[in-house]
């Protein structure tokens, strides 16, 4: 018989279950580091493409190395034909991370080119994942509302071809740094729930397609990835400044979480929202001051802290700035998938260079022994 003697942590909270190189978070502090590299500094001076490449590589590229990781993914990012037909044929009601789990695992199935290893094999299909997800998201967006998916631009990059995928336009640079900005936060986040998944799926020498398909579906969770969506729906909800605190305390007094708030790990500001906070106030002044939603959501973190003393996490800023980029509401939780792909493939690659099969165990707590009572003689 297993004798039991530790503590059972509802949620697994504040156990740890691996050994990481990838990203550092002091929650009492507010601090969070991408390979040691400060979250500051990569937002104002990274981009998507280089932060990917440091999370695979544990190192910063040099323009050799970045120019060809760069082209690596332009040659992904359109579509294969198939994936573009599996698209239009999902129903249009679909949810949009429904639809991108689904084409992530339909890409999955395509096999091994010959003569391709297992680590060859590994690599391009992380650099396809990781290029072609957002143009899933942004072609999926255009068939449900009867439009013609966009072809990516190859001079474009992975920010602005998001953009100019959703709209048909290609995006001014203030919208094309906010996104660009917004991927690099949403980029990796230690062992949150999703990468977790992805990583007790490799665990068991499951494929990489699989993982991220596992993951997507955890992501999907309004407790996960959902939040942002949630946080845009109670923003509308409240409509104006006046109705902020009505809202707030009838929440609180039902019981209820304000979506946007909170955070299993800090204990202080989270610092993506906090430069999230920034670029909100950035697009609300190139858009000639239309801050309607940004002044709610300023208002409603202010009278939560002032009632709850809770600060805001990533996806309350992070609604505000998807949605003055014309991102759906339903669309931003795929958004987040779309720019979190390349830190499950770091976590990824990272269990599968030490990999020891995942198996937790449990405390039982039901009845001892119970006899079997054949079916005739049941009440």
């Amino acid at each position: 018989m297993r004798l039991i003697t530790t503590e059972i942590e509802k949620g697994l909270e504040g156990v740890v279950i691996a050994k990481s190189s990838i990203t550092f978070i002091d929650g009492q502090q507010g601090i969070l580091r991408y390979r040691g590299i400060d979250i500051n500094e990569l937002a104002a001076k990274s981009n998507f493409e280089e932060v990917t490449y440091l999370l695979w590589n544990a190192n910063l590229p040099n323009k050799a190395q970045f120019s060809e990781f760069k082209r690596q993914l332009t040659v992904h990012r359109p579509l294969p034909r198939e994936v573009l037909k599996l698209l239009r044929g999902i129903p249009k009601g679909a949810i949009p991370m429904e639809v991108a789990r689904t084409a992530v695992s339909y890409m999955a199935t395509f096999p091994r080119k010959k003569g391709e290893t297992f680590d060859q094999f590994n690599r391009r299909e992380s650099l396809q994942l990781t290029s072609t997800l957002p143009t899933i998201v942004a072609s999926y967006e255009r068939i449900r509302k009867g439009k013609t998916p966009v072809r990516p631009d190859p001079r474009l990059g992975h920010a602005a071809n998001f953009l100019y995928g959703l709209s048909g336009k290609k995006p001014d640079e203030v919208s094309r740094g906010a996104f660009d900005t917004l991927s690099v936060l949403y980029a990796d986040h230690e062992m949150n729930a999703s990468t977790f998944a992805a990583v007790v799926a490799i665990s068991t020498l499951a494929d990489l397609g699989g993982a991220v398909t596992s993951a997507i579906a955890t992501l999907a969770g309004p407790l996960h990835g959902g939040s942002n969506q949630r946080v845009m729906e109670m923003l509308e909800e409240i409509g104006t400044m006046e109705k902020v605190e009505g809202y707030v305390d009838r929440e609180l007094a039902a019981g209820r979480r304000v979506m946007g708030f909170g955070h299993r790990i800090y204990r202080t500001y989270d610092p993506r929202a906090r430069i999230l906070k920034n670029i909100a106030e950035k697009l609300a002044e190139e858009r000639g001051g239309n801050r309607k939603w940004l002044d709610i959501a300023e208002e409603v973190e202010r009278v939560v802290m002032d009632k709850r003393k809770l600060w805001p996490n990533i996806e309350f800023y992070a609604a505000v700035v998807l949605n003055a980029l014309g991102v759906p509401k339903d669309l931003m939780p795929a958004v987040f998938a779309c720019n979190r792909v390349s830190g499950w493939i770091a976590h990824i690659y990272e269990q599968y260079a030490d990999n020891r099969l995942i198996r937790p165990l449990t405390e039982y707590v039901g009845p001892a022994q119970v006899p079997y009572v054949p079916i005739d003689q049941r009440s």
